[in-house]
C-alpha cells in the first residue's frame, strides 16, 4: 500500500492505496461531482454535498446491477440456445 494525498472541496485528505492514480481518478471525479451539486445547493455543508453523492452513486450502484443482471439473463440464454446449435466438442 502506498499513501497518496488527494483534495476534495478544497480539503486535503492522505489516503492508502494499491493503485495511487486509480485513487487520485476517483478523488477527482467526486471533486468535480461535490463542485457540480454545491453550485445547486449553494447552502449545503461538506458533509451533506458528500451525502447526496452517496445517494447519487448508490443509486446508479443498483442501477448498473438491474442491467447487469439482465445482461447475464441474456447471455445464459444466448448460451443455452448456441449450445442447442453446436454440440459441445
Amino acid at each position: 500500500m502506498q499513501s497518496v494525498e488527494v483534495e476534495i472541496f478544497g480539503r486535503r485528505f492522505r489516503l492508502r492505496s494499491d493503485d495511487p492514480q486509480r485513487t487520485r481518478t476517483i478523488a477527482e471525479e467526486i471533486n468535480r461531482q461535490i463542485i457540480e451539486i454545491s453550485q445547486n445547493y449553494e447552502g449545503l455543508d461538506f458533509t451533506k454535498l458528500l451525502l447526496l453523492i452517496c445517494l447519487q452513486q448508490q443509486e446508479q450502484v443498483l442501477i448498473l446491477n438491474e442491467k447487469n443482471t439482465g445482461l447475464s439473463s441474456d447471455l445464459e440464454r444466448l448460451n443455452q440456445m448456441i449450445s442447442m446449435i453446436i454440440p459441445e466438442v
